[in-house]
């Protein structure tokens, strides 16, 4: 194309425009013939995920299972308490204008549906101010473009679900807002770096514009086009972090929102263009339904590597992946929350829980098997190992341990911690994430990812304060990598081998670190530490939620709800066991964690030495 267009700048005058406009024809031509769709066969609305037929559908499957009719029941009780708020204003929380999006998302989904389900009116003229009230608003904050996307897939699910009974107007305001305040904006550079990156803002704003082009088609064909056709190239990006086996990098937290928004992306596609132009096939996607799956423990919590909350929560969209693989039994946990009426209760997404219901309307739930294998693993940007010993709630033992790199979106200086649960009780914990608001209200530096950023010496993010490892006090290598060098899966040991040697580049020569349970009844920790030809301090760290007591120079008891464990330390280097206060952190824009404390030791290691601790969590 450049050598044209230097061509075209040596011909004369009278000659140019013939061939510009030649060469027009031919670009547009090209770029037609390019697109991924035959828009002409897009379907009529409802477009977005539910089609006229499919109600029907949904309605039936409510008669002949109760636990969904229980999740319909909820969603109309939410609208009914709707119909009597004020509508929606523009409010921003520091930066953000995000639960003002997740809020009109969340009333605008659920009287959407409660309308097609209902078809009573009440829901349909609430949901008719909300759209005029956000489309009204002054913009949609595109300087954190996550609440553009968000309250763009909420006004596009109202505009095409309630297309045939909206008034005119108000279809032309939502047009109008559609068109200005998401196409427009996620034009502009400075706003539309989400584009650029692999993580879960791709996936949200890039599936909220998806839904707004979807939506209005008919009226802004190009500018839709456009949108669709950006999604499906700048989207890929985001999907590679999936490979090769399916673990999100960002921890499972962020696989419930950014695998959600990706699922509703995919499903929007499917319903209203026929395919998802092959984006689930990218490598690791489906997987990642089984390592979910694998994310919770019997103790009803989950590994909340990252930022990330140990609550078990529901993950609606695996229905999505149930009904895409034909393999119910993914829905193995879901069936449990849902049975125990967790469907029904606030959760992360449940701004999308109508869509449960469009995912689950073809899935048979009467012979839902556990799975059969113990040891679930992972390779990616963040490597983890997951094993569970018995799938009934309380019983047997589970392990999640991870390596991967700080640098990582939402990761946290935590290569090479783990947790552990036995009897339903969990005996070494995570911290999780702290709340953002809290520490950016407090100009806290929190998305400064380099080294010797304020991030790091936030207390729940720090090395200090995970289950790992420390060298010479000093904060983690940001850049470095834990690798995942082995896997066990034998009667003896499951559980995986590390090699850490990257986190502490320049203090030592090597870290391999191994986490297993042995014979599927205890917990067994091993480091290797080869030291340079310098002495260091090693200090070992374990999070838990117990009651703990030094009983000797090697020991430390656990105790919690009366049951009791012992953690051990065994080497010939010498070393000294620790309690450290974890409950209140003395900086004023930590959280507090009650009803925790960290226990381990510190070691000094001679130069040039290669030394081995063995540490073991037993009855």
């Amino acid at each position: 194309m450049n050598i044209i267009l230097v061509l075209i700048q040596k011909l004369d005058y009278f000659t140019k425009p013939c061939l510009f406009v030649l060469f027009f024809v031919f670009y547009s031509y090209d770029s037609i013939a390019q697109e991924s769709y035959n828009y002409s066969k897009i379907e009529n609305h409802p477009r977005l995920l539910l089609s006229k037929m499919d109600e029907q559908k949904i309605k039936s499957t409510l008669i002949l299972n109760c636990e969904l009719m229980e999740v319909h029941n909820h969603i109309i009780k939410r609208c009914d308490n709707m119909l009597t708020k004020n509508a929606l204003v523009y409010k921003k929380d520091g930066k953000r204008l995000l639960a003002v999006s997740r809020e009109a998302l969340t009333r605008i989904f659920y009287l959407s549906y409660a309308y097609r389900m209902t078809k009573d009116t009440k829901y349909l003229k609430k949901a008719e101010v909300e759209l005029n009230a956000v489309c009204t608003f002054e913009n949609w904050n595109p300087t954190h473009f996550l609440d553009v996307g968000e309250m763009t897939m909420a006004v596009a699910i109202g505009y095409d679900w309630l297309y045939d009974v909206l008034q005119d107007s108000t279809k032309m305001n939502v047009r109008k807002a559609i068109v200005n305040y998401a196409f427009k904006t996620s034009k502009v550079e400075e706003y539309n770096w989400f584009l650029r990156t692999t993580n879960n803002w791709n996936q949200v704003c890039n599936a909220g514009l998806v839904y707004g082009a979807i939506a209005i088609f008919e009226d802004e064909k190009i500018e839709s086009k456009e949108m669709i056709e950006r999604a499906l190239k700048t989207n890929l990006q985001s999907l590679a972090g999936y490979a090769p086996d399916g673990n999100y990098p960002e921890g499972c937290g962020y696989w419930g929102y950014g695998t959600s928004f990706e699922v509703m992306l995919i499903a929007a596609l499917e319903s209203a263009l026929g395919s998802d132009n092959a984006l689930s096939q990218s490598s690791g996607f489906l997987k990642s339904a089984e390592y979910m799956l694998y994310m919770n423990g019997p103790a009803q919590l989950r590994f909340n590597y990252s930022d990330c909350s140990s609550k078990q929560n529901p993950n609606l969209t695996m229905f999505w992946f149930a009904q895409k693989l034909k393999n119910p039994n993914l829905l193995f946990e879901e069936k449990k929350l849902l049975t125990n009426g967790q469907y029904s209760k606030n959760f992360e997404e449940d701004r999308l829980l109508p869509a449960t219901l469009v995912f689950a309307k073809d899935i048979d739930f009467s012979n839902i098997s556990p799975p059969t294998k113990k040891v679930w693993s992972g390779q990616g940007a963040t490597p983890v190992v997951l094993v569970r010993t018995n799938w009934k709630n309380n019983e047997g033992e589970y392990l999640g341990v991870k390596g991967g790199s700080a640098s990582t979106s939402h990761a946290h200086m935590d290569a090479g911690s783990f947790v552990y649960d036995s009897k339903g009780l969990r005996w070494a914990m995570d911290f999780g994430l702290q709340s953002y608001i809290t520490l950016e209200n407090k100009d806290v530096d929190l998305w400064n990812m380099k080294q010797n950023s304020q991030r790091w010496d936030i207390f729940r993010l720090s090395n200090l304060n995970h289950n790992t490892i420390t060298i010479n006090n000093k904060k983690h290598n940001v850049t470095g990598k834990a690798l995942m060098v082995k896997t066990y899966d034998t009667n003896k040991d499951k559980g995986a081998k590390f090699d850490m040697s990257e986190i502490f580049e320049g203090e030592i020569k090597s870290e391999i670190r191994k986490v297993v349970l042995k014979d599927e009844t205890y917990l067994q920790v091993e480091d290797e530490i080869t030291t340079n030809d310098k002495e260091v301090v090693v200090r070992w760290t374990m999070v838990t939620p117990t009651t703990v007591k030094i009983l000797n120079s090697g020991t430390i008891e656990l105790s919690q709800k009366g049951k009791k464990k012992f953690l051990k330390v065994c080497s010939a280097n010498p070393f000294e066991l620790k309690i450290w206060k974890s409950d209140d952190p003395e900086t004023e824009y930590d959280a507090k964690n009650p009803g925790t404390v960290m226990i381990g030791f510190e070691a000094k290691i001679l130069p040039t030495q290669k030394v081995s601790f063995v540490i073991t969590i037993k009855d």
